[in-house]
């Protein structure tokens, strides 16, 4: 692991720590996500599945119970211990987004949540993506919008120090060129997000969670959406 990985490896070790010493086990919109995954109609009992950037492995056990055969990776030793800990007899491995320890074409579906704004290069992330997956595969994932991501955090910290955590976010035109660059075709799937776990994360804003409460982000254009939820399919 190079040094860049390996501090952002330690700095994610810290987070979890930090988040698990108080109980706090959910770092994304896990509702969303699921809901994302049950509308799409792709997972299906028996397929071979990776979810990079796991966590602590929720999205991971449940598609287990589903009946495929998932396996959850993470960078952060952290995150994968208590994972191990909390849903023993699943395979979870330590590993870098970009640099995958899966054989050629030997994947069905790769899965990722709030993962592909962290990765300081995700050309890689993509090509090691493109190498596992077996034709016709699917790389479905969640990524916040440039535009939306960039405000908010703006707001919510008062400097631009979110840029460090967030070395990648992409607007729908930038995602969709760099997703068919590396051969894959692409649809967005528009979600409402907006729920209990996006207006208690945004509580320090003022009212603008008493407004966002009375929007349905679905209905808005898709340079509008919080976040981009795609199905890329390689091609």
């Amino acid at each position: 692991m190079d040094s860049y990985l390996q501090k952002q490896q330690e700095a994610y070790d810290r987070g979890w720590t930090r988040s698990l010493s108080i109980g706090k086990e959910q770092h994304g919109n896990l509702q969303v996500d699921l809901r994302f995954l049950e509308e799409i109609n792709i997972i299906a009992p028996g397929q071979s599945i990776l979810e990079i950037g796991c966590g602590i492995g929720t999205i991971t056990h449940i598609l287990t119970q589903k009946g495929c055969c998932v396996t959850g990776t993470d960078i952060s030793q952290q995150a994968i211990s208590y994972a191990r800990q909390k849903y023993p007899g699943i395979p979870f491995q330590v590993e870098a987004a970009e640099h995958l320890s899966f054989a050629d074409q030997s994947l069905d579906i790769v899965i990722s949540f709030d993962l592909f704004e962290h990765l300081k290069n995700v050309d890689v992330h993509l090509l090691e993506v493109r190498r596992v997956l077996r034709e016709g595969g699917y790389y479905l994932l969640g990524t916040p919008n440039k535009y939306c991501s960039a405000l908010f955090a703006t707001l919510r910290s008062r400097n631009l120090n979110w840029k460090l955590a967030h070395p990648s976010l992409n607007s729908a035109a930038q995602l969709r060129r760099r997703l068919r660059h590396h051969g894959f075709n692409c649809r967005f799937i528009k979600m409402n997000t907006i729920n209990d776990f996006i207006l208690n994360k945004l509580s320090s804003l003022g009212p603008l969670p008493k407004l966002l409460k009375c929007i349905d982000t679905s209905r808005l254009p898709l340079y509008l959406q919080t976040n981009f939820y795609v199905v890329s399919r390689k091609c």
